[in-house]
């Protein structure tokens, strides 16, 4: 039936790396794990992720002192990994991915002689129960105890299972209780028209899987089931090589059908005899085929349900919540490749934050920080920025990329202003608590740049990227704790909004010539009051 493999996508600044996992993964910063993170706030043990007896990966917390996180939450206990779950390992974001090993495809025989003498085809019953006043017959009530029994008992089986695989295995085990058969097959349509193996069940191990390629057609063509008898006393087939070496002398055929989309076709055969199945053991067959069209579709859903949230998570971190649905209902694109915009980049990050931490334990830091990073998040939002990435302390917001509004470069001030008031409200409670002050500087500037997704199938994120940037970052850097420097672009767009002083120029690299910087005192006709004068150092 096939094994499974399991990988860890470990991100980084730099790209990332995929790990194959084995039984039992031990994670940590200890050079004897088997996967080892140089992250200093992960530990030395961190966690473990193994195999159950039940073939599932189940991850374990060992104890860290800053915990493990699976898609956002911490971890309480043992927990079973699911496809794309999100691991938070310290600052090290991993994702899991499970895959199906499947045995190597079986050869679809092509043999157009397959057309039996001994064959009967019937449209499969409608999947309905017959009303109480039709019931004048015996026949019709145990058909409809049948499909009843049938569909408890496969919904007993699969339950809230999603994963494809492990429902075609569990249809495929039910169907040899059911059937006296030797092979059963599972076919799903390709987006070529094609029908390809999904599963497969065998009673003995084949090296060979041989299909008749004519009851395809004819299931696929007509929808309707198939029920093939008596194959090797015909004399038409002594050259079918899908009859002949396979010892075939009855099959069934029925098309798996979701109301009036053919999703596959479900195959059995026998060799053991002549005439094994008639037009009961057909109804039952079609029956299971109509749940499990049903059990598909139900999983495409959950699957697709489960995308939109993992895009939505992702995205309602990069940009705000208008923004991220945008997103995901489709209506901003999320393409690779860059184009030219007009934005305002504004940089932050906190004065003398590496002596700040000396005294610190990394867990307190860690903590620090994510509070820090969610009020500085909450002001980029309020004014709907796009935050491009984080960098130890630091954090680089986007306005006018990748929507762009004709006031940008002045939601970017007032967002700088709401960080420091939000800042001067945390420190409050840091004081109380004994813990340190924390200052920021921030540089704002406005100009062309490059804005787009990159990155590599798997992982993408926003950027910009020019000359404007490295201008950006290069205020934030000569910034005194406590202040907004922006530059004479974003000066040109704000200046009847804010109040501000011009500084002396600065020299940027990459520039030939000093820029012109203001510092900006508050909003105009509010300087008296609350947004007066910023809190700086010396």
């Amino acid at each position: 039936m096939g094994s499974r493999m399991a990988r860890l996508i470990v991100q980084k600044e730099e790209g990332h790396r995929e790990v194959e996992l084995p039984d039992h993964t031990t994670i940590g910063r200890h050079l004897d794990n088997v996967i080892q993170l140089p992250d200093r706030f992960v530990s030395n043990k961190h966690c473990e992720i193994f195999l159950d007896p039940n073939g599932s990966y189940v991850i374990r917390d060992l104890g860290s002192q800053n915990g493990t996180f699976v898609n956002n939450r911490r971890l309480q206990g043992d927990r079973i990994l699911r496809e794309g779950d999100r691991l938070t390992l310290g600052t090290t974001v991993c994702i899991f991915s499970l895959e199906k090993l499947r045995p190597r495809e079986p050869e679809i025989q092509v043999d157009d002689s397959i057309l039996m003498l001994t064959h009967t085809s019937s449209k499969i019953p409608e999947d309905r129960f017959v009303p109480e006043r039709e019931i004048w017959d015996e026949k019709i009530l145990r058909g409809d105890y049948e499909k009843l029994r049938m569909a408890h008992e496969l919904q007993r089986d699969i339950g809230l299972e999603f994963d494809l695989d492990r429902i075609f295995e569990r249809i495929l085990e039910r169907i040899f209780e059911l059937f006296d058969c030797d092979r059963a097959v599972i076919l799903m349509g390709t987006e070529d028209n094609e029908m390809k193996i999904r599963a497969f069940n065998t009673r003995t191990k084949t090296d060979r899987l041989i299909l008749s390629s004519t009851i395809i057609k004819h299931v696929k063509r007509d929808r309707m089931g198939i029920i093939s008898s008596d194959a090797l006393v015909d004399e038409r087939f002594a050259k079918a090589e899908s009859v002949v070496i396979q010892n075939i002398r009855s099959s069934m055929a029925v098309p798996i059908l979701y109301e009036s989309q053919l999703l596959g076709i479900m195959m059995i055969d026998s060799a053991a005899a002549v005439k094994a199945y008639n037009e009961k053991d057909l109804l039952l067959l079609g029956n299971v085929a109509n749940q499990a069209a049903q059990f598909i579709k139900i999983a495409e859903m959950a699957r697709q349900i489960e995308l939109e949230a993992v895009t939505r998570e992702r995205f309602q971190r990069l940009l705000s919540p208008d923004l991220a649905e945008l997103v995901v209902s489709g209506r901003l694109r999320v393409e690779k490749g860059g184009q030219s915009h007009t934005a305002t980049v504004l940089f932050a990050d906190i004065r003398g934050f590496t002596s700040m931490c000396e005294d610190m334990p990394p867990a307190e830091v860690l903590e620090m920080l994510n509070e820090h990073f969610e009020l500085l998040v909450e002001a980029a939002f309020r004014y709907e920025g796009t935050v491009d990435k984080f960098v130890g302390d630091q954090i680089m917001v986007v306005w006018g990329a990748p929507i762009a509004h004709s006031d940008d470069p002045a939601r970017a001030v007032r967002a700088a202003l709401d960080m420091h008031r939000a800042l001067k409200a945390y420190n409050s409670t840091l004081k109380l608590k004994g813990g340190p002050e924390i200052k920021i500087g921030v540089g704002i500037n406005t100009g062309e740049l490059v804005a787009g997704y990159i990155g590599s199938n798997q992982t993408m994120s926003y950027s910009v990227i020019g000359d404007e940037v490295n201008t950006a970052s290069r205020l934030c850097s000569v910034a005194g704790g406590g202040d907004i420097l922006i530059s004479e672009n974003t000066f040109s767009n704000v200046r009847y909004s804010f109040d501000v002083v011009e500084l002396p120029p600065v020299k940027v690299k990459g520039k030939s010539k000093p820029v012109r910087v203001y510092r900006v005192l508050g909003e105009r006709d509010t300087v008296s009051s609350r947004n007066t004068l910023i809190d700086t150092e010396p």
